[in-house]
């Protein structure tokens, strides 16, 4: 036996990454997107932003459950992205009330979304 294949049989062979499950492309409700906040390990992970879905499968350590921003998954995080908050009451599309600043920062937020992550779809309004 060959050097390499001894190695290869004392550390076992390398495993693939497993597969990442991905999102469909298509637009959501609201109790749709719910759906896809990473309680099911086999879906992947949506978030709404200004009337847009992001699939954030690939940020699961932040946006999955026990990640530090896993309370975005499955929801419309507009409101919550502008304020920098994390209250239930804030996981929401209204724009109303916000200031300059916090517009500012939901749009810096969007840049970082558009550049790191596949946009799929549109958030469908409420009736």
């Amino acid at each position: 036996m060959g050097l390499g294949r001894w190695v290869s049989n004392l550390f076992g062979k390398k495993s693939e990454p497993p597969q990442l499950p991905e999102a469909e492309e298509r637009d959501y409700t609201l109790a749709e997107l719910a759906g896809y906040d990473g309680s099911d390990p086999g879906k992947p992970l949506l978030i709404g932003i200004r009337g847009e879905v992001y699939d954030v499968t690939r940020g699961r350590s932040f946006y999955g459950p026990g990640g530090p921003y896993g309370m975005f998954a499955g929801k419309d995080c507009t409101r919550a992205l502008a304020k920098m908050a994390f209250d239930d009451e804030l996981f929401t599309g209204d724009l109303e009330g916000l200031d300059q600043d916090e517009i500012d920062k939901l749009d810096e937020w969007i840049e970082m979304f558009e550049g790191k992550y596949r946009r799929v779809g549109r958030l469908l309004p409420t009736r």
